[in-house]
């Protein structure tokens, strides 16, 4: 954590412990400027007088904005013109305490409008994170979502390609079947003509039973086929 974020989360957590509005805080920095300058004024005059007058610009410039910390800046200055008037009325005529007076005013502004604009470029700099970090998410989502697609767009190709296999297995079964039904029809016609021909003790009645029974075999088997492919299609 850099100085100006320590600074900040120190400062928005007096806040929020204090629980002051916008209007009490800043009245209670004008009121502290004033006890400030009364106290150049009649009891310490010789005193660092810029230090004292930060006390309360600087928490100003944290917490409200760039107009309200130039705004304290110059009443800070009027108020410490002022202290230095009614602590020597003779130095009134004279140049050097208006001469002190914009240096530290120049100084006021200078310190405000760098914290000011430090605390501003921070939050914004947050903002921008903050955002690429969103961004950074939504473009995860994006990616996981698209992950998933491609995942669904494989598992249907592979889908599709096993189909297309079940289709062409089921022509090829289909286009066997046709071709062996002629001549297993006439082999069947033949077995059977051979056993009413044939004796029931000649050699060649067991062989014609032979035959008609693997015929009646293959015809059981190629039904079954018929059969599935009608189930798969409906």
């Amino acid at each position: 954590m850099s100085f100006i974020d320590a600074a900040i989360v120190h400062f928005e957590t007096v806040q929020k412990v204090l629980r002051l509005s916008p209007n009490l805080r800043r009245g209670g920095a004008l009121l502290f400027l004033l006890l400030v300058g009364g106290f150049q004024s009649h009891l310490w005059p010789q005193v660092a007088k810029t230090p004292f007058y930060l006390i309360a610009l600087i928490p100003i410039a944290f917490l409200d904005t760039l107009p309200v910390a130039i705004a304290f800046s110059v009443i800070a200055a009027f108020i410490s013109l002022g202290a230095d008037i009614r602590a020597d009325f003779g130095s009134a005529s004279l140049v050097y305490p208006y001469w002190s007076a914009l240096a530290r005013l120049i100084g006021f502004l200078l310190i405000s409008t760098a914290v000011s604009i430090a605390v501003r470029e921070n939050r914004e700099l947050h903002l921008s994170q903050q955002a690429l970090q969103e961004n950074a998410r939504e473009l995860e989502l994006k990616n996981h979502a698209l992950q998933e697609s491609l995942e669904e767009v494989h598992r249907l190709q592979a889908t599709l390609i096993a189909k297309e296999r079940q289709a062409a297995v089921a022509e090829a079964a289909q286009t066997a079947t046709y071709e062996m039904e002629r001549p297993l029809m006439s082999i069947s016609v033949f077995s059977e003509e051979l056993l009413r021909l044939s004796e029931p003790d000649a050699p060649v009645h067991p062989i014609a039973e032979k035959i008609s029974e693997r015929v009646e075999d293959i015809e059981r088997i190629m039904k079954n086929i018929r059969e599935a492919r009608k189930g798969k299609e409906a």
